[in-house]
């Protein structure tokens, strides 16, 4: 027998056929290596855990960020939080639904249940205006607040007065007459989301309201649930009603959703309750997608593959619930309104267990050129970073799990490896003895120790 080398990186990409291919990745980041010699140029990778900033108030209603201070509402009460994760308390926002943040100059604009607020670092006010209809999302440009109204209609505010507008400062995005879900603001333009339809709009200064359509502007897609759009440096994001996820960057509009996660997506019991948010770690985009109802978090690395993130041990949704960055930190909020830190350099989820998957592409004897033919494999090597334990108690031996199947659903008896006690290189070969003519591979590991996994090979014989 010799050692053949497969495929181990990778995203989720799990067709509802699993025989085909199965593949999962849960809590491991799929990396592309930039320099172009590496030992291995695709590799797994730990993705970030959490340890505790502050406690939350009650129900995470949103966090946001705006000219370097921490916001949050977490219950009834909006706060700001200081960089030692000290909270003051600003106003009471009352109702239990998600809000949506702006900045407008020296304001932050807060809309929820129907109602807008500021806060300007002195006055928390509550918009009072005979004029305003019933927003629940706002967004900003050129100094005036734009939200969405009664009817399908959007109001801009006056210039600088963010809870000030004028009656005849309404308006309908009308080009097919659907639904107006949100308004979102990236650079110039005023994407009106509509429930089956997208327009662009540009602050004109003219009329009333003083805003006019973008000519060809139309993007017959609508926002499959209202608080997931967000952007990064480049372009939006926006969930789609369609079940697909879309970057759009000017005129033109990208499907970023594999087929089998598109069907998988529109399989779940609602999914307008979705919530999605970029982040930028260590200089690369991720757009996070997570789905409450669904019990699913998706996360796209720009550029890169789907893979998922979870919380506990069940596979479940992401605890993280909205994030914002401050104070050079990364912060997630739980559904609780707990706030977390992002670290590179934390493998548990605030001392709670992150249980990290990996399932493999088949592996089958027309990769080695013997389509048909049953593979003997009687070990399986996983290659990468070894020597990783702590100095005592969990993780001070890390072990890394091995189960595999012949029909990628039905996984058999777990094989246990050790990664090796801090500093003690090992080679992590696991002991097998089989013929299948297809396998399917799975690796998990729960140890809170640093990942990198470069490779993978078999020890296989070829059937006659």
């Amino acid at each position: 027998m010799a050692y053949r080398a497969v495929s181990l990186a990778g995203g989720t990409y799990q067709h509802r056929d699993l025989g085909l291919t199965a593949q999962r990745t849960i809590n491991f980041r799929p990396q592309l290596q930039e320099a172009g010699n590496e030992k291995s140029p695709y590799i797994l990778e730990s993705f970030y855990g959490l340890k505790s900033f502050v406690s939350g108030e009650g129900l995470n209603r949103g966090i946001f960020s705006y000219q370097s201070v921490l916001y949050h509402l977490s219950g009834t009460t909006l706060s700001s939080i200081n960089s030692s994760g000290m909270r003051t308390t600003i106003g009471t926002i009352p109702g239990d639904s998600r809000a949506v943040f702006a900045g407008l100059s020296t304001s932050i604009i807060i809309v929820a249940d129907g109602v807008a607020y500021t806060w300007d670092g002195t006055t928390f006010t509550t918009g009072s205006d005979v004029d305003f209809e019933t927003p629940q999302t706002v967004a900003v440009i050129n100094s005036q607040a734009v939200y969405d109204g009664d009817d399908g209609r959007f109001g801009i505010s006056d210039v600088g007065a963010p809870l000030t507008i004028n009656a005849l400062n309404y308006a309908t995005a009308e080009s097919k007459g659907d639904a107006l879900v949100r308004p979102y603001t990236f650079n110039t333009v005023v994407y009106m989301f509509g429930a089956s339809t997208t327009e662009q709009w540009w602050n004109s200064g003219a009329g009333n309201p003083p805003m006019a359509r973008i000519e060809g502007g139309l993007i017959e897609i609508g926002l499959g649930a209202r608080h997931a759009v967000a952007n990064d440096d480049d372009g939006v994001y926006m969930f789609g009603d369609d079940d697909q996820v879309y970057y759009i960057q000017g005129a033109v509009i990208t499907p970023l959703l594999p087929k089998v996660l598109v069907r998988e997506i529109a399989g779940f019991s609602t999914t307008d309750d979705a919530v999605g948010w970029t982040m930028q770690l260590d200089g690369q985009w991720f757009f996070v997608l997570k789905f409450p109802t669904g019990d699913k978090t998706y996360i796209y690395p720009k550029g890169g593959q789907w893979f998922e993130l979870s919380s506990g041990v069940v596979e479940g949704a992401y605890n993280g619930d909205s994030y914002a960055f401050a104070y050079g930190k990364h912060f997630v909020a739980n559904e609780t309104g707990d706030i977390f830190e992002l670290d590179l350099d934390t493998y548990t989820e605030n001392g709670e267990v992150i249980r990290r998957v990996r399932t493999l592409s088949p592996i089958h004897s027309g990769l080695f050129g013997r389509p048909g033919k049953e593979l003997e494999i009687n070990s399986f090597r996983l290659i990468g970073k070894t020597g990783t334990g702590t100095l005592s108690g969990q993780g001070e031996n890390p072990e890394v799990i091995l189960q595999y199947s012949q029909d990628g659903e039905n996984f058999g008896t777990e094989i246990t490896g050790y990664v090796g006690k801090m500093g003690v290189l090992t080679t992590i070969d696991f002991d097998i003895g089989e013929s299948f003519e297809s396998w399917t591979f799975r690796i998990i590991s729960s140890d809170p120790v640093y990942s990198s996994w470069h490779s993978a090979a078999v020890e296989v014989n070829i059937g006659i």
